[in-house]
């Protein structure tokens, strides 16, 4: 057990598998996983550079979470330094994040020490979608890496008489997969660590259920054209807009004065314009895990924040609690964050 850099176990599979979905940008997505002693994190760019999808997994979601920075070792991006074995309890939280507009980028490094790898997610989630089936009988496990370096799942079942179950064990293997870099300098339509988004400089920001935000973006699409998000302060105001040539301009005013916002700052008064297939890509949360809409912000699976940073680079954070997505897991927890930069 000491030579894998993750060994962790979680019992909301379905959940998992849905907030990885959530990331997947194209039909042939690579992620870069990050393993750290705090999270596990999953960062999808897509190929244009300027949309950047984060799923990030705090410790408290697993029912075990242990890494051992020592077996990464420096070919597989880790550091020498141990952070030993901690064991978490059970909790639920996931996030996912997605940066609509351009912006600089950063250098690949492995954060927290534990190592990274990159990964096809789609075959990632074909895989998962195989354990989806044993969802509240049995827990999922994750190992990276094994001797090969690759990503280990397992799930072990009793069925049958307590006095005798019928025990078995669905196993999976994936191979990591390493996008080549072109160039001296390894920028040049390089992998997903090298085409990571960087975003600076926080200006203006709020916060809503994803639900509300979700069901704006839907309307915006009809004239099939940039959406505008606009700002100000004294009085506070919030809307959305887009406009077409066949249907005219259509917006949405938010009320944001009084409190009405979980959060609402504006440092920077204006308006920005983004395309509007990286905001429905930004706010695709699968519908367990958003929920009705108008629920009460309180009773809201998830909340979302959105933030606008330098050159006006939109950072889009969805904060999910699992406990209220799926009730009968009822462990608790919130606070997922996934982002860019």
């Amino acid at each position: 057990m000491e030579d894998f850099v993750l060994d962790a176990r979680m019992e909301h599979i379905r959940n998992f598998t849905a907030i990885l979905s959530a990331v997947k940008l194209s039909k042939k997505q690579h992620v870069r996983v990050s393993v750290s002693d705090r999270s596990l994190t999953f960062v999808a760019v897509d190929d244009s550079k300027s949309l950047q999808a984060q799923a990030n997994f705090r410790a408290e979601v697993f029912r075990e979470y242990r890494v051992n920075a020592a077996a990464a070792g420096p070919d597989r991006g880790g550091t020498s330094t141990a952070y030993g074995q901690s064991t978490r309890g059970g909790g639920g939280v996931g996030g996912v994040g997605s940066n609509p507009s351009g912006g600089g980028t950063q250098g690949g490094t492995a954060r927290g020490g534990g190592g990274s790898f990159g990964l096809a997610l789609g075959s990632l989630i074909d895989v998962l979608n195989v354990f989806t089936t044993l969802d509240g009988e049995a827990e999922l496990s994750l190992r990276w890496p094994d001797r090969d370096g690759r990503l280990v799942l397992a799930a072990h079942t009793a069925r049958g008489a307590s006095e005798r179950p019928v025990r078995s064990c669905t196993h999976a293997a994936i191979t990591p997969e390493e996008r080549p870099t072109s160039g001296a300098d390894g920028t040049g339509g390089g992998g997903v660590g090298e085409a990571e988004l960087l975003f600076r400089g926080e200006r203006n920001a709020f916060m809503l259920p994803t639900s509300t935000l979700k069901e704006i973006v839907d309307d915006l699409e009809w004239p099939a054209a940039p959406m505008a998000i606009s700002m100000r302060s004294n009085p506070d105001e919030l809307s959305f807009s887009a406009a077409g040539l066949e249907v005219g301009e259509l917006r949405v005013d938010v009320d944001a004065r009084g409190g009405h916002l979980t959060e609402f700052s504006c440092k920077e008064p204006g308006r920005w314009l983004y395309r509007y297939r990286f905001l429905k890509a930004a706010t695709g949360m699968p519908g367990n895990l958003v929920g009705p809409a108008n629920l009460p912000e309180g009773d809201s699976p998830t909340m979302t924040r959105v933030a606008i940073g330098e050159g006006g680079m939109l950072k889009v954070v969805h904060l999910v609690h699992l406990s209220r997505a799926l009730p009968q897991f009822g462990h608790g927890g919130h606070g997922g964050v996934g982002g860019g930069g």
